[in-house]
């Protein structure tokens, strides 16, 4: 199994993780105090609408937007837990205007509110404690048969009443102590949960999970973290202390106090940044094209610059093989959920094919998340699901451009030309016979030039008088317009008489 090195830092009221595997990012995220994250929030809510059809409702949480219950939600996810039997919920006993608990289990995204669950859950280092749930379940990565029953049986003795555990994979590496001190910890915040709802109003938040790095620690098996590098003091302290009470196996943690930029210095930079871009390079000279649409991600496989020194088929069949390792290794680093449709390189050998959709299950057996692979379909797309844990990394580090709205594109000069000449007679049509047009400095010469739309404009409004604004910071497609009845209303220095 290969090393991890953990790095951590905090600036500007944004705290950001990076992982490393081999050399390479594994996972990058950040939070800002405007963007907390808020999966693992408790909150007193209030039905705002039942959907009996759906058994689902809408639930006021004092977010942005109402929330989303469903009755397939107030279960834990049995494709990642093996354990005992119990009744699963068919319906939601609700009604409007009941306040109730729940808790946020995936973030909100695009227009969609975060999703909720009124069966609550802790997670721990060793467990996830379910107060309210009796299903005693163990972590499928624990692959150890008479281990895996010695956990459920000692954690349905440690359960009372409608108690349930999920056994995680570090806790075949804690002792008896730690495991029950982790669950008497976690009983004894639900009950300060169930005292402050029934005084708070509805909105409150009851609870928040830990600071982004002790998620990350939580998370992380310690045994596997070589090294730990901190760029914030306070931080390092915290963690220092940290691995000091777990007795986590870690060989070093380094304070980054140089007077650098952590990240910079130590040559992830790079790698970060590149997150926002849609191409991936693989080792050989080919890339991947990584695009997100509304409905799904889209990845396809090119050849670049490889060319191979064998025959075709196998030129192909090993660069495929390359983009199914890399795509494990994006979808998981940039955190892409959903649905994703892979457009490899076509192959004749179907041995190849099935060897390649093999391949790439395997590479996303390591990932945390639920993921479910398809056969090679007759156009050799590949489809996979990959379970949502909030948005993409991709989405964080970038913004729609302002100016195409998000496509990458931007008019040619005769289409932005042709919006504003729309514009400016619609102003001209309404009474305006002064109009100042501020516009790129490029834009404003080439209507100068264009004798055809001043007369076109004459014909219509002789009277009118039209006034180009060159600005040379704007961007082509970029204008505004101001008639005599702006504010801002004068003769600007530098301003061209259209006609």
């Amino acid at each position: 199994m290969s090393k991890k090195t953990l790095y951590f830092d905090r600036f500007c009221g944004v705290e950001s993780y990076a992982v490393v595997e081999d050399g390479q990012l594994a996972e990058f995220n950040y939070e800002s105090q405007n963007r907390k994250n808020i999966i693992g929030n408790i909150y007193k809510g209030r039905v705002t609408d039942v959907l009996n059809g759906m058994q689902a409702a809408f639930v006021n949480c004092g977010l942005e937007r109402n929330c989303y219950l469903s009755v397939e939600d107030l279960f834990p996810d049995k494709n990642k837990y093996d354990g005992s039997d119990v009744d699963i919920p068919r319906e939601l006993d609700l009604k409007v205007g009941d306040e109730i608990l729940v808790q946020v289990v995936k973030a909100p995204v695009g227009k969609k509110g975060a999703k909720v669950t009124t069966a609550l859950s802790f997670v721990g280092k060793y467990l996830i404690y379910m107060p309210t749930t009796p299903f005693i379940g163990v972590s499928r990565k624990i692959h150890d048969q008479e281990l895996r029953k010695t956990l459920i049986f000692t954690a349905g003795r440690k359960c009372r009443g409608d108690e349930g555990l999920i056994i995680r994979t570090a806790a075949p590496y804690a002792n008896r102590r730690q495991a029950e001190e982790e669950m008497n910890f976690f009983r004894k915040i639900y009950r300060a949960i169930l005292d402050k709802f029934k005084k708070s109003p509805v909105g409150e938040i009851l609870y928040t999970d830990y600071p982004m790095f002790m998620r990350v620690m939580r998370d992380t098996l310690l045994f596997d973290v070589e090294k730990i590098y901190v760029g914030n003091r306070d931080i390092y302290e915290r963690l220092t202390e940290l691995v000091r009470v777990t007795g986590a196996k870690v060989h070093d943690i380094e304070l980054h106090d140089n007077g650098t930029d952590m990240f910079y210095d130590l040559g992830l930079s790079p790698q970060i940044t590149g997150l926002a871009s849609p191409r991936a390079e693989l080792a050989n000279g080919a890339y991947l094209i990584i695009e997100k649409t509304e409905a799904l991600t889209v990845i396809d496989v090119n050849t670049g610059k490889f060319t191979g020194d064998d025959s075709l088929e196998h030129t192909v069949y090993y660069t495929n093989i390359l983009a199914a390792r890399e795509i494990a290794r994006q979808v998981k680093l940039r955190n892409i959920g959903g649905i994703v449709v892979v457009d490899f390189i076509d192959m004749d050998n179907e041995r190849h094919r099935v060897s390649l959709v093999e391949e790439l299950q395997k590479a996303l057996d390591d990932d945390r998340c639920k993921c479910t692979v398809l056969p090679m379909s007759k156009f050799g797309l590949v489809e996979f699901t990959r379970k949502r844990t909030g948005p993409s990394i991709t989405a964080q580090l970038i913004n729609p451009c302002r100016y195409c709205g998000g496509t990458g594109i931007s008019f040619a000069p005769e289409m932005a030309i042709f919006k504003m000449r729309a514009y400016l007679m619609e102003a001209l049509s309404k009474g305006s016979r002064v109009v100042f047009i501020d516009l790129n400095a490029g834009t404003a010469e080439r209507i100068m030039n264009w004798s055809e739309l001043k007369e076109n404009i004459a014909q219509y409004y002789p009277s009118a008088r039209i006034y180009l604004v060159p600005h040379r910071t704007y961007h082509e497609n970029h204008f505004t317009l101001r008639t005599e009845n702006s504010p801002t209303y004068s003769v600007p220095a530098g301003g061209m008489l259209l006609y």
